[in-house]
């Protein structure tokens, strides 16, 4: 996919430790971004910082290191998924273009008649129209859920057994791109 769906917990923790060294050691940051790299099936934040381009791209990752150090979090940063880029740089404007154009919403799901209906119902963005999808199956709606939208396991079950439940459930916060909307055919 082209921007993440949803990111891990864990990796909200990495980069919350990493924005938290880098605003200790008053590094300035202009963007923050993970983005899922799918030849890798991972997920790697993108941070843009002036100091990039102001002190060099190794001074600014010993600088990131420093500042990991001092608040102990060295460790737990899998710094191999983290990348330092100028504000300048086109993997930055690319990630802020796709910023501006996403759309923040829910995933509501019905049961009626052993069958799955599904729509992404946006909380931001304008009032654009978005249709529904049916699946035949639960195993079906799952394997969208999973591969397509790339949703969390846990947040998948939390739905499912509310549809059980229900026949009715709801996914939040999920952001899709306008680019992802279509081409999963959610409009």
């Amino acid at each position: 996919m082209d921007q993440a769906v949803l990111v891990n917990k864990i990796d909200r923790d990495i980069g919350a430790q990493v924005l938290d060294a880098l605003s200790r050691a008053k590094i300035p940051v202009n963007l923050y971004a993970w983005k899922y790299v799918p030849e890798l099936d991972e997920w790697q934040l993108t941070i843009a910082t002036e100091w990039v381009d102001e002190k060099g791209r190794r001074a600014t990752y010993r600088a990131l290191i420093d500042a990991l150090r001092r608040t102990g979090n060295y460790e737990r940063v899998p710094l191999r998924r983290v990348y330092l880029r100028s504000p300048a740089d086109p993997v930055v404007k690319e990630l802020q273009r796709q910023a501006k154009d996403q759309k923040d919403g829910f995933i509501h799901i019905l049961r009626y008649n052993g069958e799955y209906s599904l729509v992404f119902a946006p909380v931001t963005g304008k009032g654009d129209t978005y249709r529904m999808r049916l699946f035949s199956d639960e195993d079906e709606l799952k394997q969208f859920l999973q591969e397509d939208l790339q949703l969390r396991p846990r947040a998948i079950e939390d739905a499912l057994d509310e549809v059980e439940r229900t026949r009715a459930g709801s996914i939040y916060p999920v952001t899709l791109t306008s680019r992802q909307i279509k081409k999963l055919q959610l409009s």
